[in-house]
């Protein structure tokens, strides 16, 4: 588009902007202010708005637009902070291609505290904040708050503290991003994860050992910063991170960040984001951001076709990650997952520290699993677990589970075939567990039906793992 026609768009805009106002004045009866509004504007008489137009639509339409987006009603007006009482209150124009920002209204408490109302208190209208002890007083790991669902969120400081010295934008993206907060116990401990060792020590290492034993990691024995989990679909990744944010809830704030809280369609807001991601994990720290499915966000700057957008939210979350203002002490550690490690761009696997290959489990591990999964099998010969291990050489983790899953099935469809189960009621036992009751000829026929998918993945991961990834 040239420059001419550019300014001529921009033109017609502010002009039928100003014809919308004028209709609208026009039948709300402010005679005087439309007709103040033509001279001052000199809008010609030969124009009108067409019928299926008006202000009114357009903001409901407006509202139905952000309330679908992020989830809560837009705030079109807000209190003017510093304006003298006789003055009167003007709206703000709205800059096109721009998103009305707004920021919530605030009060002072009887002790003179800056006070947050109605929908301000809600952090993404989930979390709500409260003090707990002595802004003075350093915070303990353990300490927790409640929110409104019931749930317990980790080491959380006053968020209007957070807020004070920052911009209503920077505040409503904050929202967004304390959205992505897992505020609860996940209930997945360690010892349920099984075949996984090698991940699960470095996990240790990395984010629990360091809080148990600060005066340990020190100098070049300070705690590993980013970690990436590869492997094929299925063996365990998301897992691991589930186990992880379950573990540390009550001393670690834990961010599950996604594409869709971070890309934005707006100009330079998918930066901002990610740059107010790590503010709120530095103001919370320690924590940790976990990205599944990380080469969505961080695929090849050199690809064909790759966006200037993208490039521009790439280069800042590198920046984030090890640039010139990241710090050793920011306490705030990167957890990423993938099942394609060869599309991610250099300089990112550049800051990853330990590239993890999770593969499928070993015969140990897949007896393991067999165990956590039906507990009876410990019961049974020796020689029927060898078969069942020989018998998924290449599954990965929850493809053993599906099979065991259709094992447990098949006892469900043979009581319902058979009125209910063995008690005389049609109903079955109480306590009765339908695991437990999985017998060795159902397993292997539940076995047979699942093909394992990874066989000619595993064998992609394991040769980039020798050639970039970290030898166990």
């Amino acid at each position: 588009m040239s420059f001419e026609q550019d300014k001529r768009s921009l033109y017609e805009r502010r002009r039928n902007i100003l014809y919308l106002v004028s209709n609208y004045f026009s039948i709300m009866g402010l005679t005087q202010s439309r007709q103040a509004l033509l001279d001052e504007t000199h809008l010609s008489e030969e124009f009108e708005v067409c019928d299926n137009i008006d202000l009114d639509t357009m903001y409901q339409e407006y509202c139905s637009y952000y309330q679908l987006k992020f989830g809560k009603a837009p705030r079109i007006v807000k209190k003017a902070d510093s304006q003298p009482a006789t003055a009167p209150v003007l709206p703000q124009r709205k800059q096109s291609g721009c998103k009305k920002r707004t920021q919530p209204k605030q009060t002072l408490s009887p002790r003179g505290e800056p006070e947050v109302d109605g929908e301000a208190k809600g952090l993404g209208n989930n979390l709500t904040v409260s003090q707990l002890v002595n802004p003075n007083q350093p915070v303990s790991p353990s300490k927790v708050v409640e929110n409104g669902s019931g749930g317990m969120v980790p080491n959380l400081r006053p968020f209007i503290r957070l807020h004070e010295n920052f911009s209503s934008d920077w505040k409503e993206l904050a929202d967004l991003i304390c959205r992505d907060l897992i505020k609860k116990d996940l209930h997945q401990r360690w010892n349920q994860v099984k075949g996984l060792d090698t991940a699960v020590s470095l996990l240790k290492e990395s984010v629990i050992t360091p809080l148990q034993y600060p005066e340990l990691f020190v100098g070049l024995a300070k705690p590993w910063r980013c970690i990436l989990l590869h492997g094929p679909p299925g063996t365990g990744k998301t897992l691991l991170a589930r186990t992880l944010c379950s573990e540390t809830h009550e001393s670690i704030t834990f961010f599950n960040a996604t594409a869709s809280t971070l890309i934005s369609k707006w100009r330079g807001e998918s930066e901002k984001l990610v740059r107010v991601l790590y503010d709120v994990a530095r103001f919370y720290a320690p924590s940790i951001i976990f990205i599944d499915e990380f080469d969505g966000l961080a695929s090849r700057r050199d690809s064909v076709g790759e966006h200037e957008a993208s490039k521009r939210f790439k280069n800042e979350f590198l920046s984030l990650i090890d640039g010139l203002d990241s710090s050793e002490e920011e306490r705030v550690f990167l957890l990423a997952s993938t099942n394609i490690p060869w599309e991610i761009d250099p300089a990112f696997l550049r800051r990853f520290e330990k590239k993890i290959l999770i593969d499928v489990p070993a015969a140990d591990g897949r007896r393991a699993i067999f165990g956590e999964l039906l507990p009876d099998t410990a019961t049974w010969a020796r020689e029927r677990v060898d078969e069942l291990c020989a018998m998924t050489e290449g599954f990965t983790g929850d493809e053993i589970r599906i099979a065991c899953k259709e094992a447990a099935m098949m006892v469900v469809r043979d009581r319902i075939g058979k009125g209910g189960g063995p008690s005389s009621n049609g109903k079955s036992s109480p306590g009765t567990s339908t695991a437990t009751a999985v017998q060795f000829d159902q397993l292997k026929s539940a076995l047979r039906q699942i093909q394992p998918a990874s066989v000619p993945l595993i064998e992609k991961h394991r040769e980039w793992n020798r050639k970039f990834g970290n030898q166990s």
